[in-house]
């Protein structure tokens, strides 16, 4: 299967596997010199302050022997010391160097996976990013990937772990084999219990992982929309939401920390088996003369050095289960569908616009059936229809957001399908009826679309959008910071500074989703002339409410029942029965009724 969880981990380490390996190679050699230290503690109790042959290899014998043997040693001490001290300077040398590989390998793991989600991140489709959590986004891609991270540096502790188990079997097999086995039994009991807690652990870290995931998202919502919140006296609402999903998540890491704690205390009561049976058992062996008094503490040395090792298995079965499901929830992100925006025709846009025969569905409610129009370049056309009929859908095919199911949407006699996406966004600007505006300056966000911002053009389009005014009163003016989506910004000139950056951006073809609805009917009426004058040529298409918005365009579109049930100029559809007709006639009632009773007082 193509793009696995480990295939994609394969692929972030790419480039570190020198520091994988440099990790490993001081990981067995600072073993050796850990269990090589004891070793020499025994040798000096049995040989040197005892009168026992020296039971080392032959070549270290040899030079022991040239040295001044046992009575060279017994009378410089010292040496003895400064041997164990370059041993364990030796150690420490070695700890260094695979901290040192471990921390570029970590870190260069974390910066590729991140980079890596992002860019897969910024090619999504549209429709993924619309099904998905923010917040549960930010903890895949935060807390998920430090989990990873964490758990690949902790391989180089399974290699250290096996290294350790196996070096100080050998130094202990050295010493008494019958000790050695009686030692190794509880060896495959903790791996086997291991196992068998790594399947239970699994599904308890993936349910809390996901949990941790909605608190974050409901988290991340609560604050993008602190005005809502008050506005409507939700907060004891949020706090009582909030309150339920903190209280799921500590429930499920609850669970997750209880069976830990079962293991731990399983673990624990292994290892003082395994103490208490190596302890008698050499006592016996000891008292027998079957090993000597350094040998016992040589074996009981190396045994208490390996329960931290062994029973450490829990820790990192634990930290591999919770590992895999995290590397499963990144590897969903990783394989999100993408947007190709690489191929396709580099074409100059004019702004012809064919509809043809659309139909398109979300999931099982189907939008529109058939769906046929045509817009001219340079032409405004306005679009008006009920709530939900999928007016803001028309522009979001346009730009591709979404494919429709059947039928073709053509610009300038081509498919939208076979222009490069690059060239067909950067025509086509859309602006939205709640804009999002970047945490930067007035000018960046109008500029966005610059890496060197152009002031006086910034300064044209802000104002034929009727914020240029506005922008000049602030205390900053062009580099006052909006803050965070615009927040210190009103909503009418958040949308109209939306407005000035689309205009920013010299797109061939401009789409106002309602982006004026919050503003007063003067600057509406402004902006319209503002656009009228400035960008002749320039096809233009208009979703809006207002009659007197929809009454300048070239061509009015009624959209109802997934079709173009009426099509024309005001004039036109003002006389016809229908949908327009009745808007037409509301809308006049209410400015009636406004005027008569602006007279009535006074």
């Amino acid at each position: 299967m193509k793009n696995t969880k480990f295939e994609f981990l394969k692929k972030q380490l790419k480039g570190n596997y020198i520091y994988m390996a440099g990790a490993m190679v001081f990981i067995l050699a600072g073993s050796f010199f850990t269990f090589l230290g004891p070793r020499l503690i025994g040798v000096a109790v049995d040989s040197i302050i005892g009168d026992k042959p020296f039971d080392l290899p032959a070549a270290v014998v040899n030079w022991i022997e040239k040295t001044g043997g046992r009575q060279f040693f017994l009378e410089h001490i010292y040496v003895v010391v400064m041997i164990f001290c370059i041993i364990r300077l030796a150690e420490a040398g070695c700890e260094f160097a695979r901290l040192y590989a471990s921390n570029h390998l970590g870190e260069n793991l974390g910066y590729n996976m991140r980079g890596a989600l992002f860019e897969k991140l910024q090619g999504a489709t549209y429709a993924y990013h619309k099904q998905i959590y923010t917040g549960d986004i930010i903890q895949r891609c935060s807390t998920d990937i430090d989990t990873v991270r964490n758990f690949v540096l902790e391989m180089a502790d399974i290699v250290r772990v096996v290294c350790k188990i196996i070096i100080a079997y050998w130094f202990m097999a050295g010493i008494s084999v019958s000790l050695s086995v009686i030692s190794f039994i509880t060896v495959p009991l903790i791996s086997l219990f291991s196992i068998f807690f790594n399947s239970m652990i699994q599904k308890r870290f993936l349910a809390a992982d996901e949990a941790e995931g909605l608190l974050q998202a409901g988290v991340q919502e609560n604050l993008s929309a602190p005005r809502v919140v008050r506005a409507f006296g939700r907060q004891r609402y949020e706090r009582d939401k909030f309150a339920r999903e903190n209280s799921a998540f500590s429930d499920m890491w609850i669970k997750v920390g209880d069976l830990l704690a079962w293991y731990w205390s399983t673990g624990d009561l292994l290892t003082v088996l395994q103490v208490v049976l190596v302890l008698s058992r050499g006592t016996y062996f000891a008292v027998s003369g079957q090993i000597s008094a350094g040998q016992i503490i040589s074996f009981m040395t190396y045994n208490s050095m390996l329960a931290w090792p062994i029973r450490s298995l829990g820790r990192i079965v634990g930290n591999m289960a919770k590992a895999t499901v995290a590397l499963g929830r990144i590897n969903e992100v990783y394989s999100c569908p993408q947007e190709d925006y690489d191929s396709g025709i580099q074409m100059e846009i004019k702004g012809d616009i064919v509809f043809d025969d659309v139909s398109f569905s979300f999931g099982r409610h189907r939008i529109f059936d058939g769906l046929s129009f045509t817009v001219n370049r340079g032409q405004t056309v306005a679009i008006l229809g009920p709530s939900g009929v999928g007016k803001s859908t028309i522009l979001a095919l346009l730009a591709r957001f979404y494919t429709p199911d059947s039928g073709k949407i053509t610009i300038d006699g081509v498919d939208i399908n076979d222009i490069n996406l690059h060239c067909l966004r950067k025509n086509v600007g859309i602006v939205l009826q709640e804009p999002f505006l970047f945490g930067k300056t007035v000018l960046e966000n109008i500029s966005i679309t610059d890496d060197q911002p152009d002031v006086d053009r910034a300064v044209k389009s802000a104002l034929i959008a009727q914020v240029h005014h506005s922008i000049e009163s602030f205390e900053k003016g062009y580099d006052t910071p909006v803050g965070e989506k615009g927040v210190t910004l009103s909503g009418g000139q958040k949308q109209r500074v939306a407005i000035a950056r689309t205009l920013y951006s010299r797109a061939k073809i401009l789409c106002f989703d309602d982006s004026l609805s919050a503003v007063d009917s003067l600057t509406d009426a402004n902006i319209r002339a503002g656009l009228k004058e400035n960008l002749k040529g320039i096809t233009t298409i208009i979703i809006s409410q207002r009659v007197n918005t929809l009454m300048q365009a070239d061509k009015i579109l009624v959209l109802n029942d997934g079709k173009i049930v009426r099509q024309g100029t005001h004039r036109q559809l003002a006389r016809q029965e229908g949908i327009y007709k009745e808007i037409v006639k509301i809308q006049s009632d209410i400015i009636r009724q406004t005027e008569q009773e602006a007279m009535a007082n006074g």
